[in-house]
């Protein structure tokens, strides 16, 4: 008696860490390689078809399509927003010429507010003399990433270092318009955001 079939076989083709949409959590995860097999007396013997690849998280083994690794880790979405806040502190720092003490420590205080515990005044010094990294490189893909709080949370306190030495100049306002659209938000977003920050600095 002749006993044939088919049979679905998986093949890993890499393992990693990423952001499980189930769990709401980085998770180990699997990528593998679905092949259904022409199968005789349960043997598998040639394969049939190819039905794709698909990810599937090792702690509650859910599948997903591949484009999910495409979204960042909650590790890699920290150490993203920490250089955001820290290219877009420089580029103000920057734009204002000689920024003042007041400015400098408002700008450590939010690189280290954004994830970068050791962040110094030291530290920023050496970079506002090192050659400027275009801030567009990390915040365009950022603002894909936030949530409108997020990209309100980094830009407040790119308005608040500017403000830090008692006014917002014309060239510093640019930087902050630039980096608002960086960060895919509205030229309204962004004023509401310098408007808030200078009335709440004015009542302080």
């Amino acid at each position: 008696m002749l006993i044939w079939g088919f049979k679905t076989l998986f093949k890993v083709l890499s393992e990693g860490v990423f952001h499980c949409p189930r769990c709401g959590v980085d998770r180990a995860y699997r990528l593998r390689l679905a092949r259904r097999w022409f199968t005789l007396f349960f043997i598998p013997v040639f394969p049939y078809r190819t039905d794709g690849n698909h990810v599937e998280c090792q702690t509650c083994k859910g599948t997903f399509y591949e484009s999910v690794l495409q979204r960042p880790t909650s590790g890699q979405l920290s150490q993203d927003l920490a250089n955001g806040m820290r290219l877009l502190a420089l580029d103000v720092l920057r734009a204002s010429g000689t920024p003042s003490t007041a400015a400098r420590t408002a700008a450590v205080k939010a690189v280290v507010e954004a994830g970068l515990p050791d962040y110094s005044m030291a530290a920023l010094d050496a970079e506002l003399a090192a050659a400027p990294v275009p801030s567009g490189s990390v915040l365009v893909p950022l603002g894909q990433q936030l949530e409108a709080q997020g990209r309100e949370w980094l830009l407040t306190r790119g308005v608040r270092i500017a403000a830090a030495d008692g006014g917002i100049g014309s060239a510093e306002r640019e930087v902050l318009d630039r980096c608002g659209a960086f960060l895919q938000m509205t030229v309204a977003h962004v004023a509401g955001v310098v408007d808030t920050v200078q009335r709440n600095a004015a009542q302080a």
